[in-house]
């Protein structure tokens, strides 16, 4: 970014930037998370933090920027939905341990959107939280992705040991508690297409 910055000033350049963050900014837990809430404890948290800094540091050369903060992306055809639908389409869906933990998402169509308005239109500035309205317990994912795919859901919770296995560096997402609002999306007039996660379930997988 600093590259960047150097050579759009010596050009005379003032690019808007609009930069894939994270809701790792924030602090695990199950207590709602907005974009005013700062930045928490760790390692993720602080990586977010100084890229956001970065992408902020770029965009005040003019052009302004906005960080979309991301959660789980839904799609069938990557990221954890992808990996998640061999075991569910053979009926061996569990929810994974504790279960209890919030889940934060998206549908891919409603993320492109929010790039696309964010990109256009410079009233848009800051962070943004890009997540549906409505986040969900981990073991409510997962009786619904079980339901949408007409399978059955009656294993017990997975370990965390077998998911880390599993799924290696995404496991961290499935892990974590994130119970993240979109208030700013919503001020800002943006409207999910698929703001409930049954109906983002149905139409990812007709």
């Amino acid at each position: 970014m600093e590259l960047l910055r150097d050579q759009c000033r010596a050009m005379g350049l003032s690019p808007r930037v609009v930069t894939a963050s994270a809701i790792g900014w924030y602090a695990e837990g199950a207590e709602w998370r907005n974009e005013s809430d700062p930045c928490g404890p760790g390692f993720l948290c602080e990586v977010v933090r100084d890229w956001e800094a970065a992408a902020h540091g770029l965009g005040d050369l003019g052009g302004g920027s906005v960080a979309l903060r991301i959660g789980l992306v839904l799609s069938p055809n990557g990221g954890v939905l992808q990996r998640l639908l061999p075991l569910y389409r053979m009926g061996l869906g569990a929810p994974l341990a504790p279960g209890d933990q919030w889940q934060s998402w998206i549908h891919l169509d409603d993320l492109v959107r929010t790039f696309a308005i964010a990109i256009g239109d410079t009233s848009w500035s800051g962070a943004f939280n890009a997540v549906s309205p409505h986040p969900v317990q981990q073991q409510e994912f997962s009786a619904s992705l079980a339901r949408a795919l007409a399978r059955p859901h009656l294993l017990p919770p997975v370990p965390r040991w077998a998911i880390r296995l599993r799924f290696g560096d995404a496991a961290s997402a499935l892990l974590a508690s994130h119970k993240v609002a979109c208030d700013r999306l919503q001020k800002m007039g943006f409207q999910h297409h698929y703001p409930e996660l049954p109906g983002a379930l149905d139409a990812l997988l007709k």
